[in-house]
């Protein structure tokens, strides 16, 4: 036995009876609680408020007999787990244990089998106590489980909201459709970021009869690359601004020059070295002449299904071991018909395949020189499946962007 108390309720209408179990029952100790009802009826009652930790109930009493009695209790909640040892020299065994009864001890009363019968009754309790204390502390931990996931969710959605709306900030700060349309009459913009909001961005201008069009591949995804890109916006937009600068090897050294000084690079040992690659073309429309200027990103030319590749610098716009070299400056000759395609590297790196490789920028010349012919919005939706297709069950591992114009 151990310290702990319990309380065992005894319904039999003999107190003869009565006396013989509490004098066996002392042999327990003190830490029984004895409560007596001298019928069924009462036993009943007393069960639903005291609600003891081990009943005996006898077989023949007046109101309710203890076979109902036992049935009684195992219908109502409180009651229906408490162990009961029913006392009968006349009713069956069976007719105990199909009312609910947990054991079953013949009159007259052996002393040995009662006292045996009782502490492993006790034993019962103890083992319920521990199976409902188990049970508060799961439901406890669970409930903590519960919201801790509550607000775990929460602080997702809120997240989550915050990213949708610096999606539309972002793509408030992108050329809208009407300028895409004055400056490029003809092209298509495959713009798949890797989260909601992504680290590529492409941007245009309008100065003194040129047009500059730009894609550029910020360090990162997500929100760190987002911000990049609002910054490579403003940059580019302030740059445009200054009559003096017009070449685009000369709009990316400037740049250069001011991502480095928002991002406080100086060239020192362990410094970061975020910042972006970018393709960058000027094109006048009266002389059928293009400029390009690359860090670390071409740029293609498809004419009459052969494919040109004109090779930026390789060197980013950032910090860079000869962050003081300019960038060259290519000169393109253009024809009507020329097809020109600027594009961040997520599209060759992603993998998939029957094999699970990158997809690799040989396999997606490949796919450009034979989609070229095709409307522009068909040669998006091709570009898109393809891609779709490719990655099958993978995830898309970085942000990816191309832009296709044809020149008029």
């Amino acid at each position: 036995m151990t310290d702990e108390k319990y309380k065992i309720l005894i319904a039999d209408d003999s107190e003869l009876s009565y006396r013989i179990i509490v004098e066996i029952l002392n042999i327990v100790g003190s830490n029984v609680d004895i409560h007596y009802a001298e019928n069924g009826k009462l036993a009943c009652d007393m069960a639903l408020e005291l609600l003891p930790d081990l009943i005996l109930m006898d077989v023949i009493m007046p109101e309710r007999n203890g076979i109902e009695a036992v049935r009684y209790l195992r219908e109502q909640e409180t009651t229906r787990d408490i162990p009961v040892i029913v006392l009968s020299a006349t009713e069956s065994l069976n007719s105990a244990y199909d009312a609910g009864a947990n054991d079953f001890i013949s009159k007259p009363f052996q002393k040995h089998e009662l006292l045996i019968k009782v502490r492993s009754g006790i034993h019962l309790v103890q083992n319920l106590r521990k199976i409902q204390e188990q049970k508060e502390r799961l439901e406890g931990q669970n409930h903590e489980l519960i919201a801790q996931r509550d607000k775990i969710d929460q602080q997702r959605k809120d997240i989550l909201d915050d990213i949708r709306y610096s999606k539309r900030i972002q793509a408030a700060i992108l050329p809208n459709g009407e300028l895409m349309q004055r400056v490029l009459p003809s092209h298509f913009i495959l713009n798949l970021p890797r989260n909601i909001v992504s680290g590529d961005f492409y941007w245009v201008g309008e100065q003194d009869g040129f047009r500059t069009i730009a894609v550029a591949d910020c360090t990162g995804h997500g929100v760190s690359g987002a911000f990049m890109t609002m910054a490579g916006t403003a940059f580019l937009n302030e740059i445009q601004s200054r009559q003096a600068i017009q070449a685009p090897n000369e709009v990316l050294f400037e740049l250069r020059k001011l991502v480095m000084k928002l991002l406080q690079q100086k060239g020192e040992e362990g410094e970061a070295a975020d910042g972006m690659d970018i393709s960058m073309v000027r094109i006048h429309p009266g002389n059928r002449k293009m400029e390009f200027a690359g860090a670390n990103n071409p740029l293609y030319r498809l004419r009459n299904g052969e494919l040109e590749i004109f090779k930026g610098d390789r060197m980013p716009i950032g910090i860079h071991l000869n962050f003081n070299t300019p960038f060259v400056c290519h000169e393109i000759d253009l024809l009507p018909g020329d097809i020109l395609y600027m594009f961040t590297d997520g599209y060759a790196d992603q993998f998939g395949g029957p094999r699970n490789k990158k997809f690799r920028y040989k396999q997606f010349q490949d796919l450009l020189e034979e989609i070229y012919p095709l409307p522009m919005p068909e040669q998006k939706e091709r570009l898109q499946s393809t891609m779709l297709a490719w990655m099958g069950a993978n995830d898309q591992v970085d942000d990816i962007l191309i832009l296709g114009f044809q020149i008029l």
